[in-house]
């Protein structure tokens, strides 16, 4: 059972970092980025490239800076250029943040391969907890998503942008009434998100097969934690990210990792069947 609790609660880590961002743009914007899963999985790549053909193998913090970095200056683009203007049209954004996420696919595909890509983790090796072997990159995701999160909170409830995006993600109009550019609030939150996924990616990079292919895993993981949590609740999606790790770590246990990938997708439907406002039916940043 500590082996499990464990393991829960160190892929839960990285679900609510990649999931917060997700439930985060659409409070705010309204809409679901379907690239999300695509900036987890750029966080990963620059991080590798900069490591590597950057760097020559040093540097590794430097690395995962500039990749956050490189992955945001993606998403602000993606924003910019083809979502702002047509914002308030669901499925066109749907559309166009799926295409942009095939098209980085088969560029990845075109310029490194379809084969898997390594980086080196943040702390190499394994250690025995409470008598169970972790990798020591699995001990850390805990503390940084804990960290992350908390300062998110900060961030939200104590600067002027963070209470800005609040009052859109309550209130649109009102915000437009007082004065707020509600557009500039959706595009800094998109950024936002993207630092948050792609920081993920890059930490986890080392622990997981990184192909051109894995964002729509991560883009599953994040829209059935967002649907089990309630879209539009944070608290909701970091509660949401952890029974999923732990119901799929059960399943790995009671059944083999093939039958855990299903439960993302068993949540999706159940929930929208039976709790369609999920496990917080109240919006709440």
């Amino acid at each position: 059972m500590l082996e499990i609790a464990l393991f829960t609660i160190s892929r839960g880590s990285v679900y609510a970092l990649v999931a917060v961002g997700f439930v985060l743009v659409f409070s705010v914007g309204g809409v679901l980025n379907l690239a999300h899963g695509s900036l987890f999985m750029l966080g990963g790549y620059f991080t590798y490239l900069f490591h590597e053909h950057v760097f020559g193998g040093r540097w590794l913090l430097l690395a995962i800076a500039l990749a956050v970095a490189a992955t945001c200056t993606v998403a602000a683009l993606l924003y910019a250029v083809l979502l702002h203007r047509r914002l308030q049209s669901g499925s066109y954004v749907m559309v166009m943040s799926l295409s942009v996420a095939l098209f980085i696919e088969q560029c990845l595909r075109a310029c490194l391969g379809a084969t898997s890509t390594g980086v080196p983790a943040l702390l190499p090796g394994s250690q025995v907890l409470l008598g169970v072997r972790l990798l020591k990159l699995e001990m850390l995701l805990f503390p940084l998503a804990a960290a992350l999160l908390a300062a998110l909170w900060v961030f939200l409830h104590h600067t002027a942008l963070g209470k800005s995006i609040i009052a859109v993600a309550q209130n649109r109009q009102g915000a437009l009434l007082v004065g707020m550019d509600a557009s500039a609030v959706v595009g800094a939150t998109v950024v936002l998100s993207a630092a948050l996924a792609a920081f993920a990616g890059a930490v986890v990079a080392p622990a997981i097969i990184l192909v051109p292919t894995i964002w729509s895993y991560w883009l599953v993981k994040a829209f059935a934690i967002a649907i089990l949590g309630g879209l539009g609740s944070l608290p909701g999606a970091v509660m949401a990210a952890f029974v999923l790790s732990f119901a799929e770590v059960v399943t790995t246990f009671a059944l083999s990792d093939q039958f855990a990938d299903l439960v993302a997708l068993l949540v999706i439907v159940l929930v929208l069947i039976l709790r369609p406002s999920g496990l917080v039916a109240v919006r709440s940043l």
